[in-house]
């Protein structure tokens, strides 16, 4: 028997890959012109991927605790307390880079996340699979694109031997040497992710055993 869960109307995917669609288009316009947001552009864009490793391991936690009680009040008190927990971790990127951003950069990324938790018009259980779908389909991209970005010749574009100086990376290490690595990066993992938000892919739902 096929799969029965609701096929999603074209504003409903549209709306769940906007936030990530929009990542995606300033990675890649940063890729273009890294200056255009200002000298600290591509060191926010640097930012962003590392908060996006940690809500990539908490995404799995939130589905399952936002989706585990039927209580609008207790998944907003779930969902705080994932967020102040987190919080933290994120704070030490902003003290790391004496930076307000990576806050800035934790609600926005969170957005994407909790779009598909509180979308009504699944089941909890259809939400739920959606969500570990995209927690998989990120880790796996996350990974992939780390490997993929420090291996495979990308083009440059904007960011010139000549341009990295102005951009005021602190540390070293590749993404610092060759910022455009993180950049295409980005433009990848964001772009993956709203292509799967938009197509609504999902994990099949669980069959039951057959009858012997």
């Amino acid at each position: 028997m096929a799969d029965a869960r609701p096929v999603q109307s074209p504003a409903a995917r549209l709306l769940a890959a906007l936030p990530d669609s929009i990542t995606a288009a300033i990675f890649l316009s940063l890729w273009i012109a890294p200056l255009w947001l200002g000298r600290d552009g591509v060191r926010n864009a640097m930012l962003v991927m590392l908060v996006e490793f940690v809500l990539v391991h908490a995404s799995v936690f939130l589905g399952s605790a936002v989706l585990g009680t039927d209580s609008t009040a207790r998944r907003l008190a779930t969902l705080l307390g994932f967020t102040l927990f987190y919080g933290l971790f994120v704070a030490a990127f902003a003290f790391a880079f004496e930076a307000w951003w990576p806050f800035a950069a934790f609600a926005w990324l969170l957005v994407g996340k909790v779009t598909i938790a509180l979308d009504r018009s699944r089941s909890a259980p259809a939400r739920l699979r959606r969500m570990q779908t995209e927690q998989g389909l990120a880790t796996i991209a996350y990974l992939g694109g780390v490997f993929a970005t420090t291996l495979l010749p990308l083009p440059r574009l904007g960011l010139g031997a000549d341009v990295v100086p102005q951009l005021g990376l602190p540390g070293g290490g590749l993404w610092v040497d060759r910022p455009h690595t993180v950049i295409a990066f980005g433009v990848f993992y964001f772009g993956l992710l709203a292509w799967s938000k938009w197509r609504d892919w999902s994990l099949p739902a669980a069959r039951p055993p057959a009858a012997a």
